[in-house]
């Protein structure tokens, strides 16, 4: 028998678990990349006209996000909730996440069409910040959870 006590043990499986939820500074660099590229559509459609390449471009943001996810879960045999409602403490963070991002999407998308492209420019980065913030820190509650044992089925 082990010298170590069973809660222990389930807490130190929970933290190997919990590392998980994290993903890799290159991931994160990947995605901030891609947050300005997609929510800057309205303003780069404005310059490249109706290019064919940009749902192309769309097309393979998502493709190898899919990629990148289903080879990571592969590698490490671990398989956590996929859905955000598993995670409780995470929940509200993703909310604003997705709110934030919508508003901004839209807010650029209008000041594109009223012609204040400048402007557009200049709050891309405040929008890409707050929804790469709200990410890192949904994550980062994701891993709360499953260290603490709180996710729900």
């Amino acid at each position: 028998m082990s010298d170590t006590p069973e809660l222990d043990q389930v807490a130190d499986a929970r933290r190997r678990l919990a590392v998980h939820a994290q993903f890799p500074v290159a991931y994160w660099v990947f995605f901030g990349v891609g947050l300005v590229v997609l929510a800057g559509l309205p303003i780069w459609t404005t310059w490249l006209g109706d290019s064919p390449y940009v749902p192309w471009a769309l097309a393979a943001l998502a493709i190898a996000s899919a990629v990148y996810s289903c080879s990571r879960r592969r590698r490490s045999g671990v398989h956590l909730r996929k859905r955000i409602s598993a995670y409780p403490s995470a929940w509200p963070i993703w909310l604003t996440s997705v709110s934030v991002a919508t508003v901004g999407f839209f807010g650029i998308y209008a000041l594109v069409h009223a012609g204040q492209r400048g402007i557009a420019l200049a709050v891309l980065p405040l929008v890409a910040i707050a929804v790469f913030v709200s990410e890192v820190k949904t994550r980062s509650a994701m891993r709360r959870d499953i260290e603490a044992g709180r996710v729900r089925p």
